[in-house]
């Protein structure tokens, strides 16, 4: 659903699928720990497996809710369109999902009524003015903070550098706070189920992202050019609805809870897929945008939010946080620490030989991680000579400025817990034996 996202695992969806099959079957419960853009989530849901997932940042809930947790294409009031317009947007919408890829499934399902309303009611986002909305409902939140005219669009550095942000152009910031007043009314008034809400949400993201004056992430926005994307209309379009489909059911996301507490409130699963951050990279800091597009219809007091934006690129702290997986200093320790904590059979890390905690950018390979990983692997808690390790050369997404994409491997490491072990600590050394 967001294509331009770090670690995206699209092309090694093959390749992790394959392994999967190996240790699991269709309706067997898995879990996706580290779950990002739900790339892989998706495609387990698809292969027909139970799936549980979880990420520190809210649009990974957002898109889970909008198109992992249903097993149907959920039903859509297209009473909450204005009565003036509402047959020419269904008509378009019906129009949309029987020629756009994406639909055929749901098309065949007999879900051509549901998935129009769900677009019809996204086109709306596209075309909604202010004059449309209750008084006082629409702000302009996004055009004030995030574009180079806005009022509240100024920053200065920590280096001292000033300068004002540019991540969408006036026109596109404008439409972004008309989509999000007209979302926040509906959901304020009680007119939105949550996988609606989710879906109209994932949609205007895939939307933003199309647009945003970024070097594909949302960290700083380029100071001396304009991205030749921003410069475009922001389109707000329903996203095809068959990925929602599917025999099996039961399926969870978690709301951008810690994966270390998540995991231990699962029951058993066959595999546990870890696609852990590979370097100091904060994706809080990174998908901010994308994060608070899904927490603004649910922010009690907008003023007071934006009133706390500050860094340059204008997040507020108070949705900031660092994740120690994103340390080498103890990204070890967590990752073996969700290994015990997991009722799974079967353990599957992906990591890369690329820029990781252990190398700098565009630095040779360094296996480091790898061999680190295949002791923690190789270790008390899973069964001896299950190990296993394989390479997929994958085009690796550069944003960083003046650096350009290169051939890495991405790393699919593979072990089996015992299921017999425990672990008890002497109170007098605090060491720590196996007990069978």
């Amino acid at each position: 659903m967001i294509q331009r996202y770090l670690g995206n695992k699209g092309k090694v969806i093959g390749p992790l699928l394959d392994v999967f099959a190996q240790h699991a079957e269709p309706g067997d419960h898995v879990v996706d720990l580290f779950s990002g853009s739900l790339t892989v989530s998706l495609a387990m849901k698809r292969a027909g497996y139970r799936v549980s997932a979880n990420d520190a940042n809210l649009l990974s809930n957002v898109i889970g809710q909008a198109f992992l947790v249903p097993s149907t294409v959920p039903d859509a009031d297209i009473g909450l369109l204005p009565r003036l317009h509402r047959d020419r947007l269904l008509q378009d919408a019906r129009g949309h999902v029987m020629d756009t890829q994406g639909f055929d499934v749901s098309v065949a399902a007999g879900m051509t009524d549901a998935a129009a309303s769900l677009v019809a009611l996204t086109a709306w986002l596209d075309e909604v003015a202010e004059a449309d909305l209750p008084p006082g409902a629409a702000r302009s939140d996004f055009f004030d903070t995030y574009a180079e005219e806005g009022a509240k669009s100024a920053f200065t550095s920590t280096r001292g550098t000033t300068g004002r942000r540019r991540f969408f152009s006036g026109d596109n910031a404008r439409r972004i706070d008309l989509a999000l007043a007209q979302i926040r009314h509906w959901d304020t008034d009680g007119l939105l189920s949550e996988p609606v809400k989710a879906y109209l949400l994932a949609s205007l993201m895939r939307a933003v992202e199309k647009v945003a004056n970024t070097q594909g992430t949302f960290h700083d926005f380029p100071r001396n050019k304009i991205d030749q994307r921003a410069l475009n209309p922001i389109r707000i379009t329903g996203l095809p609805t068959d990925p929602m489909l599917s025999e099996a059911t039961g399926h969870l996301v978690g709301k951008a809870e810690d994966s270390r507490e998540f995991v231990k409130t699962l029951d058993a699963h066959k595999i546990l897929y870890l696609d852990p951050p590979y370097n100091f990279r904060q994706y809080s800091a990174y998908y901010f945008l994308l994060n608070l597009l899904c927490r603004y219809p649910d922010i009690p007091d907008l003023d007071e939010y934006f009133s706390k934006v500050t860094y340059v690129r204008g997040q507020n702290p108070e949705d900031d946080f660092v994740s120690t997986f994103c340390k080498a200093s103890t990204f070890i320790a967590d990752m073996g620490a969700v290994m015990r904590d997991a009722d799974a059979e079967t353990i599957v890390v992906s990591y890369y030989t690329g820029r990781n905690h252990w190398s700098a950018f565009d630095s040779d390979r360094d296996d480091t991680g790898l061999h680190l990983l295949r002791d923690l692997m190789t270790g008390s808690i899973f069964h001896p000579d299950t190990f296993q390790a394989f390479e997929v050369d994958r085009r690796n997404y550069a944003s960083y400025g003046g650096y350009k994409a290169r051939t890495v491997q991405e790393l699919i490491l593979v072990a089996k817990k015992r299921t017999d072990h425990a672990l008890t600590r002497d109170a007098a050394d605090g060491s720590v034996s196996e007990v069978a």
